[in-house]
């Protein structure tokens, strides 16, 4: 049997983020590591997660994202930074996508067991899959770029 959830307080360290720093965050405010450490009662930098789901409700309820401030904390971004944002994560996803395919790839499958072998197939399947989308996204960038060029899009 599994330990009883317990909390470590009334507010789970999330909400207590959004509530005291994110709730009125306005686009530029940098809030600190120190501002983490307080509000939280611990060093924040031990456990970072719940200021990510912190984030996940500040760009639900209040369209705004944070980004890290090296050595100081986070930053609420201003909207224009919105797209550039979401294109470095999809920059870090392509080349986590083709390390898994890598990997894959490099699997001695005579050594597999019977459910690794067919774990490994599903997953390279998806992973497969997932490298074509990449590289038909790719495909149409460079297509739209020649458009553009041309003055057809």
């Amino acid at each position: 049997m599994s330990p009883k959830f317990e909390p470590k307080g009334d507010k789970p360290e999330w909400q207590m983020l959004y509530d005291t720093l994110l709730g009125e965050a306005d686009f530029g405010t940098v809030i600190t590591f120190q501002q983490l450490d307080d509000v939280l009662g611990r060093e924040f930098q031990t456990n970072r997660a719940p200021l990510y789901r912190a984030r996940e409700e500040l760009g639900s309820r209040r369209k705004r994202w944070l980004v890290p401030v090296p050595t100081v904390g986070y930053r609420v971004t201003e909207a224009e930074e919105h797209v550039r944002v979401a294109v470095d994560h999809k920059r870090k996803s392509r080349r986590q996508l083709g390390m898994a395919v890598r990997v894959l790839s490099s699997t001695d499958l005579n050594r597999l067991s019977s459910d690794s072998l067919s774990e490994w197939d599903s997953e390279s399947k998806m992973t497969f899959a997932l490298w074509a989308i990449v590289a038909h996204e790719n495909r149409l960038k460079r297509i739209e770029e020649v458009l553009r060029k041309e003055g057809l899009l």
